[in-house]
């Protein structure tokens, strides 16, 4: 699927919401959408996300659990307008409201110690207020409650993170002992595993899609699905991107430490945090943007952390 056209993307805008939108500029968010800025004549901004056919199921969930989350208090962008249809564009398109702030990962370096732990503590309140959703009907990520694709097991999503990933390395990438060590701490753990509840989380609420503005929290803005499980597993997500742009990940550290109370869930994040840097090497089948270049800074990070994570997930105390 190629980019839409910001002309496209402005005539779509103009039939979806009533106003002529005079700007449209891609910005680089997400790994499954394109991504737009809109600005309509009113001086109003707005943010068009656009999704392959067989993604639109993605935009449903995201008006479903945009519902659920606001009811608990998590602040989340308004849907102005979801066309499924193909009817304003060629696929799937929806308007939402342009909340303030950018991605954690893009300020995270120029921010203070004072805002880092500001930024925890909201996370850390996200975090509980999303606990206020009813469990899941199993585990990983879903569309809805009546979502019949989740698993009987959390060690299930783990497994499928892992194998979707490694299966779309190169041959000669497989065979890192990282990936190895990963295989053998997943078995290792599996009754750790299946002792975690299918409790809710923001399963893409990590280093990125959390929106920052003067050291606070303003935003989470993809809920294409809520996760069910461990609801540290984000927080490997978000370490481990973090790392791979910076020297620390401070903030991340300290919401996770109530969490990793416990012979093992130290070896639980480094698991995840693992995973999440093989998941983040690997190319998606359901990506319009693909993985770091492998000579770039951020792909030779993410390598030297998988090393790391992995050694130590799988070092017994």
């Amino acid at each position: 699927m190629k980019p839409p056209t910001e002309q496209a993307v402005l005539r779509a805008a103009s039939r979806c919401l009533n106003q002529e939108a005079v700007t449209a500029n891609r910005i680089p968010m997400g790994r499954s959408h394109f991504v737009f800025t809109v600005q309509l004549v009113s001086g109003e901004r707005v943010i068009a996300r656009i999704a392959r056919h067989d993604r639109a199921e993605c935009f449903a969930g995201f008006a479903y659990w945009r519902r659920q989350l606001a009811r608990v208090g998590v602040p989340v962008p308004r849907v102005l307008h979801m066309d499924l249809s193909g009817t304003a564009l060629p696929w799937p398109i929806m308007f939402l409201e342009q909340a303030p702030g950018t991605d954690l990962c893009n300020v995270y370096v120029g921010l203070t110690a004072a805002e880092k732990r500001s930024i925890a503590d909201d996370l850390l309140d996200i975090q509980h207020r999303t606990r206020g959703l009813p469990p899941g009907p199993g585990y990983g990520g879903i569309a809805s409650y009546g979502d019949l694709r989740c698993h009987p097991r959390w060690s299930d999503v783990l497994w499928e993170y892992f194998t979707g990933a490694v299966d779309q390395l190169a041959p000669l990438q497989q065979e890192v002992p990282a990936i190895g060590q990963i295989r053998r701490t997943i078995h290792e753990l599996h009754p750790e595993f299946d002792g975690i509840g299918p409790l809710p989380y923001l399963i893409d609420a990590t280093h990125q899609n959390v929106l920052v503005e003067d050291g606070r929290v303003t935003a989470i803005v993809d809920l294409d699905e809520v996760g069910f499980g461990d609801s540290l597993y984000p927080l490997g997500v978000a370490r481990a991107g973090l790392l791979a742009r910076g020297p620390e990940a401070d903030c991340i550290e300290q919401v996770a430490v109530p969490l990793c109370v416990g012979p093992n869930r130290r070896r639980v994040f480094d698991l995840y945090s693992a995973i999440a840097c093989l998941k983040m090497l690997a190319p998606s089948p359901l990506s319009v943007a693909g993985p770091p270049s492998a000579d770039s800074q951020i792909a030779v990070r993410l390598r030297s952390l998988l090393d790391a994570f992995a050694a130590a997930a799988a070092h017994k105390e």
